[in-house]
């Protein structure tokens, strides 16, 4: 299958007339290997919003950076916070969950060999900088086990993830 087929890329965004009193706004650069650093708040009756706070993400969305993908700026969203924006950096991948598994499609675009893939197109592109377009992710090949399976293997690479980060903090807690 072709991720197109059970994905959305970028389906929902946000518009100056949601009036939202205060955003929560994540940028490339405050997440690598899906651990968000920072997410910053906004109160938008005084505060200007970053321009590129557009993108509305939910729930078991991916994030992906457009740009150098071989800097590992992705990561998922592993619960529901309001009024919660992405910048347009980020393409924003919606699993079709009656079709796939979010934690298997993750693992599947976090690979080595997927960065890879993606870096050497964003190396051809024609702008400024290396970047890949929401089709070069839409166009990935992908061999889907059934449902249940993905969710088995989702669910395990999960918890080895959850794992490292826990003997990573004790390692931190233990260096201070």
């Amino acid at each position: 299958m072709r991720l197109k087929d059970i994905c959305e890329i970028n389906k929902k965004t946000y518009s100056v007339k949601g009036k939202w009193p205060v955003i929560y706004y994540l940028d490339t650069q405050n997440i690598n290997k899906g651990q968000i650093n920072e997410v910053k708040r906004y109160n938008t009756e005084w505060e200007k919003m970053p321009s590129r706070a557009k993108r509305k993400v939910s729930k078991n969305d991916i994030l992906y950076s457009m740009v150098r993908p071989n800097q590992h700026h992705y990561g998922i969203i592993q619960s529901e916070k309001e009024n919660f924006l992405v910048s347009t950096g980020f393409a924003v991948i919606t699993v079709n969950e009656n079709i796939a598994d979010p934690y298997f499609i993750y693992y599947f675009l976090t690979q080595a060999q997927v960065i890879e893939y993606l870096q050497n197109i964003a190396e051809q592109s024609t702008s400024t900088y290396p970047a890949i377009k929401p089709s070069d992710i839409e166009e990935l090949a992908i061999d889907l086990p059934d449902l249940e399976k993905q969710k088995r293997i989702g669910k395990f690479l999960r918890s080895i993830d959850e794992t490292i980060n826990v003997k990573k903090n004790i390692n931190d807690n233990l260096t201070a």
